[in-house]
């Protein structure tokens, strides 16, 4: 009998496992360069045990990366081009072949092949693009699709546009 439980236990983890790593998954989202789309709430003074309590958790689409399905607006994850130990949460704002003008520059910047430009919601504290410029799309690892905590922000999370700083390559042509 015991053994009968720990069979379907671990398979029952196996299929959690293989699921989350290759479809969806849930997590939570730290730190405020994403506000106001994600912990809107969290004040520059939180203390670590306020963030963990209170931080949004949102579901993550993996399937999208495997067939490259992004679009300018959505709110993706990645390994940070600075540490790849960490993962960051960004808005995907430009692609390859796209012209932007970044936040703290009057000279415009075309997007290399295969390459995006991410930024943080919050630009004033958000270390991103704007940092250290493009970064491969192969860093991309989800998007963010909703989120599912606290009860009172349940929904999409909603693709935004970049405010004018961004023009195609059609454009140029």
């Amino acid at each position: 009998m015991a053994l009968k439980f720990l069979v379907r236990g671990a398979s029952a983890v196996s299929i959690y496992v293989a699921f989350s790593d290759r479809f969806y998954s849930i997590v939570g989202i730290s730190g405020r360069s994403m506000q106001p789309t994600f912990n809107p709430h969290l004040q520059e003074d939180s203390s670590r045990i306020v963030q963990a309590l209170t931080m949004d958790r949102v579901l993550l689409d993996k399937r999208s990366v495997a067939s490259h399905m992004f679009r300018r607006g959505e709110v993706v994850v990645l390994r940070s081009p600075e540490d790849p130990d960490r993962q960051i949460v960004k808005r995907l704002i430009a692609v390859e072949g796209d012209w932007i003008r970044p936040f703290h520059d009057s000279e415009l910047v075309k997007v290399p092949k295969g390459q995006c430009w991410i930024e943080g919601d919050n630009p004033s504290i958000s270390i991103d693009s704007n940092n250290f410029g493009p970064v491969p799309l192969a860093l991309i690892e989800a998007k963010v699709m909703r989120v599912l905590w606290p009860p009172s922000r349940v929904g999409p999370v909603e693709r935004q546009d970049s405010g004018g700083r961004v023009w195609s390559s059609f454009a140029f042509n």
